[in-house]
């Protein structure tokens, strides 16, 4: 069995506990039967995994996703460029973890695809990259591409996940990368409200 397919086992064993182990909460109870707002959600399998827990601590909104175990960012580029005229006024993406950290350039082009897909009237929210350095080189030349972008364009906002990652070691499993079923809940949960302070309307 290859890495790959053994990631995409352990994250597909994990997922299904959670489903089982997540109650409805609250919180989801509480959820509208006509959405008021609408979010479409674009990664890898972090975004798969907060995706899971998204709409407890969204409850009303209508969430929206294409998410695949090691997607890349020109992969998720080109959806949001289909999707151009039907996207959601906001727009989360968890995309960078799977690129090689030495195509820098190549990562900014595709968060400038994204940009000019999404237009002024989107609020557009990406992740920063948490990953142990692949080749000898970090990722944080492709963190720097996001807060550059959210420094160029107003409707373009970084959810500092690095940030979150760094404070709270305890929310990952072994390999540094992927939360534990708690840590997706956490971060689901700050993602939501981080939506909700950045794309207020």
């Amino acid at each position: 069995m290859t890495v790959r397919r053994r990631r995409a086992a352990r994250l597909a064993a994990l997922l299904a506990l959670a489903a089982v182990l997540a109650p409805a909460g609250p919180a989801a109870g509480r959820a509208s039967a006509t959405a008021t707002s609408r979010l479409y959600l674009d990664g890898d399998s972090l975004a798969l995994g907060t995706g899971l827990f998204l709409p407890r601590y969204l409850p009303g909104w209508r969430i929206e996703q294409q998410v695949d175990v090691s997607r890349h960012a020109y992969q998720g580029a080109a959806a949001i460029e289909a999707r151009r005229r039907s996207l959601p006024r906001v727009v989360v993406v968890n995309l960078g973890t799977n690129d090689d950290p030495r195509g820098v350039h190549e990562f900014a082009s595709d968060v400038r695809r994204v940009v000019r897909a999404a237009g002024p009237g989107r609020c557009v929210v990406w992740a920063t990259i948490v990953r142990p350095p692949y080749a000898g080189v970090s990722y944080e030349g492709l963190n720097r591409v996001l807060f550059a972008a959210a420094r160029r364009w107003p409707g373009f906002h970084v959810f500092d996940w690095r940030g979150l990652a760094r404070a709270h070691p305890g929310w990952f499993g072994a390999d540094g990368v992927h939360p534990s079923i708690a840590g997706y809940r956490l971060r689901a949960r700050a993602l939501a409200r981080f939506v909700r302070a950045a794309c207020a309307s």
